[in-house]
């Protein structure tokens, strides 16, 4: 009866509550502070602040550090990105910066071109002993 398992419906829901869209013949030059759900198709040269997520599409372009709920990549980051929860790079997704989120997921054909650190991971001394020594 209930299909909870099918990402298709679930990026619909979310495709159908944007309240900000960056279009493909759009390009902002400045920082943005966003509430809601924004989608970029177009280019961004600054930073980007958005309480809730961001949607990268294929034509994207982003230059600068971004700082969200959720991020889906599937254009090109030239920045810094910190995720409160899930970071997803997308097939099309490159992103040329240092990340930091709770969950990340890249799929087959994104690129990610910087350091990784993990939130909510729980670092101890003896974990790092342990990496030292192998």
């Amino acid at each position: 009866m209930f299909n909870n398992n099918n990402n298709n419906n679930n990026k619909e829901k979310e495709l159908n509550r944007i309240e900000t869209l960056i279009g493909e013949q759009c390009c902002v030059i400045g920082s943005m502070n966003i509430n809601g759900l924004l989608k970029i198709d177009g280019s961004i040269d600054g930073d980007l602040f958005c309480e809730e997520d961001i949607i990268l599409g294929e034509s994207g372009h982003i230059k600068g550090n971004m700082i969200c709920n959720n991020a889906y990549i599937n254009g090109i980051l030239h920045g810094n990105i910190s995720c409160k929860s899930t970071l997803t790079i997308e097939p099309c997704g490159k992103i040329k910066g240092d990340i930091s989120a709770k969950k990340l997921m890249i799929s087959e054909g994104g690129i990610l071109d910087g350091k990784c650190t993990m939130l909510g991971y729980e670092n101890t001394d003896s974990a790092d002993s342990d990496i030292k020594n192998l």
